[in-house]
């Protein structure tokens, strides 16, 4: 295993404890999961039926939840290493960029961490070229519905790369995003309940959580303010120009773009839908932050190949985009969630005690 992937797994390692073993006094949520695992065979369990087995395997064996949630959590980044590793060689690169950005978002919301650690995992395995890999990447991103709902939104990847070409793709985007922007504008003035309780049918369908359809209805369909909206519009407008910019990059070089160029693409590309989404409620932001994850792991794939560094080299202004996206995507994660979050990260990152 070469260097930057030792790091890499350590670095990731080191996150696994800072997610599973924070202060329960100065961490959210976790004294909510802490109940409810304690009275898992006491209740209709809450949470997704995934979550819910893998709690009961370690309780029936007689672990504590401070254990059950540092080996869920250890779990979790070696299966986001596994899945990395599938797209980029600079692992260490990308857990360096996720650790100083979104990371302690998943460390508290750590059903979160584990769907998207198998969501990574299974576009990898699809991106591969061999069918038994390519089936079993599908399992893994339906596998990811059943630790948080929010997966469902990444199955739509597997449809639209069989359909689509990488060039109909780019035309589609922007398309869409300008489609998805003038929506988010004439709505944001007008009635969005119908929008929840299309969500709402299709998780009463398909969800493996008892609670999902009555959760949207009741907390994410409270509305947002003026000030996060506007916030996450402009980190989703400077999202959306780096990916074009890491998408040029790629295909200035390589006409027929390469399959994991065109995986990492569509999971980078879902984070649109929140130029909609975010209007119902300040909780959608969450797909933005997953599908950040496959923007940096793009980033990552371009900077390994020097072919594709040099596309970028002649404008240092496509260098001061990509690192202003970065510092959005962090600030806006961080402040929209308030400072109920944002106190906590000291505490969770063992700065303080």
């Amino acid at each position: 295993m070469s260097n930057t992937k030792v790091i890499g797994f350590f670095a990731l390692m080191v996150f696994a404890y800072l997610a599973g073993s924070p202060d329960p006094n100065h961490i959210l949520d976790y004294s909510v999961y802490e109940n409810h695992y304690n009275i898992l065979k006491w209740e209709v369990s809450p949470f997704e039926k995934g979550y819910t087995n893998l709690s009961l395997l370690f309780y029936n064996r007689g672990l504590e939840y401070a254990q059950f949630r540092l080996i869920f959590a250890i779990l979790a980044c070696v299966i986001l290493f596994v899945g990395v590793c599938l797209f980029t060689k600079k692992v260490a690169l990308f857990a360096g960029l996720y650790g100083i950005t979104v990371f302690f978002n998943d460390a508290t919301q750590i059903r979160n961490l584990m769907m998207i650690s198998l969501v990574i995992l299974g576009a990898g395995l699809f991106a591969r070229k061999n069918k038994v890999s390519k089936v079993t990447g599908i399992i893994a991103l339906f596998f990811a519905t059943q630790f948080h709902d929010l997966g469902f939104v990444y199955l739509i990847i597997i449809p639209i790369f069989g359909f689509f070409n990488m060039k109909t793709l780019r035309k589609i985007y922007t398309y869409a995003v300008g489609i998805l922007f003038f929506l988010g504008f004439f709505f944001s003035i007008g009635n969005k309940s119908k929008i929840v309780q299309l969500i709402s049918q299709f998780l009463t369908s398909f969800s493996s959580r008892s609670s999902s359809a009555e959760n949207v209805v009741n907390n994410f369909g409270r509305g947002n303010s003026l000030s996060n909206v506007i916030l996450v519009w402009c980190s989703l407008a400077l999202f959306s120009i780096t990916l074009i910019i890491l998408l040029d990059a790629v295909s200035g070089v390589i006409p027929e773009n390469s399959v994991k160029a065109k995986i990492l693409f569509l999971g980078s590309a879902t984070a649109m839908i929140v130029v909609y989404l975010i209007l119902l409620a300040p909780d959608y932001s969450r797909i933005s932050r997953n599908s950040f994850l496959f923007l940096l792991l793009l980033l990552c794939f371009v900077l390994e190949n020097k072919r594709f560094t040099r596309e970028l080299k002649p404008n240092i202004i496509k260098y001061v985009i990509i690192i202003s996206t970065l510092f959005a995507v962090t600030y806006v994660n961080t402040t929209i969630w308030g400072p109920n979050y944002y106190q906590t990260i000291p505490y969770l990152a063992k700065i303080k005690k």
